[in-house]
């Protein structure tokens, strides 16, 4: 907690200035992780970022939902026996720290969007609202960063299609 990140979250144009639209395609022909890979490739920091027009609504929706200034998610491979491992979101204190908040697990699980494999983050169940219904899949792009999509796993708001954001590795 404290420790440098060096994340910020940034606009992107992924593959020559597509937003949002072309990576909600572009979920279905992505790879889907092996745990393996998961624990290789998910573990350490992720910075963060969104695709057009989301670059300046998705901060401040986070920020209403109890994650200001999110800067991405840390993953630790906690050595526990399962099939997952432990991680946090990070945000940016308003003094320039970093923090680690809301605990979350990621494992390997079917996506709510095709039922294909992804990395299933998930919060706890006595999260606060609206964590605990919310379910953030990543899967792999070929330049190596993760392409997430959150879902919201309540009445009416499951058949909503998944919100895309990008996560990169600070390696």
């Amino acid at each position: 907690m404290g420790a440098p990140y060096g994340a910020r979250v940034v606009s992107v144009a992924p593959q020559g200035g597509v937003g949002v639209l072309a990576l909600a395609r572009e979920w279905g022909d992505l790879p889907a992780p092996g745990l393996a890979d998961l624990r290789a490739e998910v573990s350490g920091d992720l910075r963060a970022s969104f695709a057009r027009p989301l670059t300046r609504v998705a901060p401040l929706g986070l920020g209403l939902v109890g994650l200001p200034r999110w800067q991405g998610k840390r993953f630790r491979d906690d050595g526990a026996d399962g099939d997952g491992i432990a991680g946090a979101n990070v945000v940016r204190r308003r003094d320039g720290a970093t923090e680690e908040v809301l605990a979350m697990r990621a494992s390997i699980g079917a996506s709510f969007a095709d039922g294909r494999p992804a990395v299933v983050v998930a919060y706890a169940a006595d999260a606060r609202r609206p964590w605990r219904w919310v379910r953030d899949e990543l899967r792999l792009r070929p330049d190596g960063t993760l392409l997430g999509m959150t879902w919201v796993d309540a009445p009416v708001l499951r058949r909503a299609p998944g919100t895309p954001f990008l996560l990169t590795p600070s390696r």
